[in-house]
C-alpha cells in the first residue's frame, strides 16, 4: 500500500516585499516535503510587485490579488481559504521576511499528529543572523496584558530544549494550522487587522481546547521589524488597541480591572510620554486613539470572517449501511 504525503498549503502574505519574497521562496524551494501548493498573497502592493513576482513563480506556487491591504489576517485569511478549498490538510502561515531550513517542516507535522487535540505548532524562530533567539511560542498574562516571545534575545547554545512544549500561542511569523482546528476554532480574526491576531488565535484554541505546541527542533529565521517601527502611528495604534481587544475578549472581570488599573496609571501615560519627548507626536495621539478604541470599540465581536464556507469545509462520506 502506498501512503500518500500529506497535502500542505503554504501562504506567504506580501505587501510592498517583492524582494523578501523571491528570498523566502529560494529557501522554501529547498523542502520538499508533502504534497504542497504555495499562495504568494499580494495585499495591494505599490512597489512593483505585482508585475515582478507573478513571472517568478514556479508551477507549484500561485499568485494570489487581494485587491486591497486586509492586513495580516485578511490576507492570510483569503491564501488559507484558497488552501482549503484545494484539500489542504495542513496550511503554514509563513512571513516573506522569513528563511526556513531545508528539514524545519516534519518536525512540526509530527508534533501535531502526535499529540492529540494539538492545532497549532510553531518552530523556533532565530533572529536573521541566527545568533540570538526571537522565540519558542509565546506566553499571555491577562493580567497585565503582556504577551512576552519565549526565549527572546537567548542562546541556545548548550543547552538541552525539550522535544516540544505547549505555549499560550504562537509566533505569527511562521506558524503550522491543522485542517480539522480550522474547522472547528475558525480562521483569523480580521478585525485585528495588524498585531495581536497570532495571540488572539492562541487563545482561542486554548478556549476550545486546542493545543499550541512550540518545536525547538523545527528552526526558522526571521528579521525583527516591529521594534524598529514602533514608534510609528500604525504601530502605534493597533499594538495599543489590539492589546486591550485580548484582554476584553479572553480575560475574567479581575484581569480587565487589573489590566485597565497597569494601563491608565502605567503604560498608556508612558508609551504617550515616550513618543511626545521624541516628537513623535501622530504616534501619541495613536497612543491616544488605540487606548480609546481598544475600551470602547466592540469590533472584534464581529468574528463572521473566521468561519469557514461550505466550499472550504471537508465534504463528509455519508454512513452507508
Amino acid at each position: 500500500m502506498v501512503i500518500e504525503p500529506p497535502k500542505i498549503g503554504i501562504i506567504i502574505l506580501s505587501y510592498n516585499g517583492a524582494e523578501d519574497v523571491l528570498r523566502c521562496l529560494e529557501a522554501l524551494r529547498e523542502c520538499r516535503t508533502g504534497n504542497r501548493r504555495v499562495w504568494v498573497v499580494d495585499n495591494d502592493s505599490t512597489d512593483g510587485s505585482k508585475e515582478t513576482l507573478p513571472p517568478a513563480l514556479f508551477g507549484e506556487e500561485i499568485w494570489l490579488e487581494t485587491g486591497a491591504n486586509l492586513g495580516y489576517a485578511g490576507g492570510n485569511n483569503a491564501g488559507i481559504r484558497e488552501a482549503l478549498a484545494w484539500g489542504a490538510e495542513y496550511v503554514l502561515v509563513l512571513n516573506p521576511d522569513c528563511e526556513v531550513e531545508p528539514d524545519f517542516l516534519p518536525p512540526l507535522l509530527r508534533a501535531l499528529e502526535a499529540v492529540p487535540r494539538a492545532g497549532i505548532a510553531c518552530p523556533l524562530v532565530f533572529a536573521e543572523d541566527g545568533r540570538s533567539v526571537q522565540s519558542l511560542g509565546g506566553a499571555a498574562s491577562l493580567w497585565t496584558g503582556r504577551c512576552r516571545r519565549r526565549l527572546h534575545g537567548l542562546s541556545t547554545e548548550g543547552e538541552n530544549l525539550p522535544r516540544w512544549s505547549e505555549v499560550d500561542f504562537p509566533h505569527g511569523a511562521c506558524m503550522l494550522l491543522k485542517r480539522p482546528f480550522l474547522e472547528e476554532v475558525g480562521l483569523l480574526n480580521e478585525a485585528y487587522f495588524l498585531y495581536y491576531e497570532d495571540v488572539e488565535l492562541g487563545l482561542r484554541a486554548r478556549r476550545e481546547v486546542w493545543k499550541t505546541l512550540a518545536i525547538p527542533h523545527s528552526h526558522v529565521r526571521h528579521r525583527e521589524t516591529t521594534k524598529r517601527g514602533s514608534a510609528s502611528p500604525v504601530v502605534s495604534y493597533f499594538g495599543t488597541r489590539n492589546q486591550a481587544w485580548v484582554v476584553a475578549e479572553y480575560g475574567r472581570l479581575w484581569h480587565r480591572i487589573s489590566f485597565l488599573f497597569l494601563s491608565l496609571f502605567l503604560r498608556w501615560p508612558l508609551k504617550f510620554g515616550a513618543r511626545l519627548i521624541r516628537g513623535r507626536f501622530r504616534a501619541a495621539w495613536a497612543v491616544v486613539r488605540g487606548a480609546w478604541s481598544g475600551l470602547f470599540s466592540k469590533d472584534w465581536e464581529d468574528t463572521r470572517h473566521t468561519v469557514l464556507p461550505r466550499a472550504g469545509r471537508r465534504r463528509r462520506m455519508p454512513n452507508i449501511v
